[in-house]
């Protein structure tokens, strides 16, 4: 019976010892925890970040003055936004790319009424082992047929990467 005594006495004190040991008395008497390495956490961004609004490839429209030509207009045509990326390295390239796509245009009886052409610019990836273009984007109107032989003027000539022809106000 004494047996018993001692191990329902050693019981108790266990007891006590695991209250005294709760983790709200855990909490108060061990250090804060430290958070984790910083080589493990993402950094905070520093300044707020800033989205891009437009490129240099958009246009800054200016009214029409009063004592500017009237646009031309094209008897069955449309508006189109051309669009063609040029080797960088070629300046020569970029003067004959453009003014032939203007030519092909015009002598399909359309008209050009905004020519832009960016700088230099990174491309997002490789094209024919090529990381750098120049972004030639016309504003034109001009008859269906004429996409045709754009298509072919693109695709032929070495100097243009890619290029793209979309219909404007769909």
């Amino acid at each position: 019976m004494a047996d018993n005594n001692s191990t329902a006495s050693a019981v108790q004190e266990d007891l006590a010892q695991s209250e005294n040991t709760s983790p709200a008395a855990t909490q108060e008497t061990a250090p804060a925890t430290t958070p984790m390495a910083p080589a493990a956490q993402t950094p905070a961004p520093q300044a707020p970040i800033v989205q891009r609004v437009g490129s240099d490839l958009t246009p800054e429209l200016q009214p029409l003055s009063s004592d500017a030509p009237p646009r031309k207009e094209v008897e069955g045509g449309r508006d189109y936004e051309v669009t063609f990326i040029v080797v960088a390295n070629n300046p020569e390239a970029l003067d004959s790319a453009q003014k032939r796509v203007t030519a092909l245009i015009e002598e399909g009886q359309g008209a050009v009424d905004n020519v832009r052409v960016s700088e230099v610019r990174r491309l997002a990836y490789p094209i024919a082992k090529r990381t750098e273009g120049i972004y030639v984007v016309l504003n034109a109107r001009f008859v269906k047929a004429l996409t045709e032989d754009l298509e072919r003027f693109f695709k032929l000539e070495e100097s243009v990467l890619r290029h793209i022809i979309l219909r404007e106000n769909v």
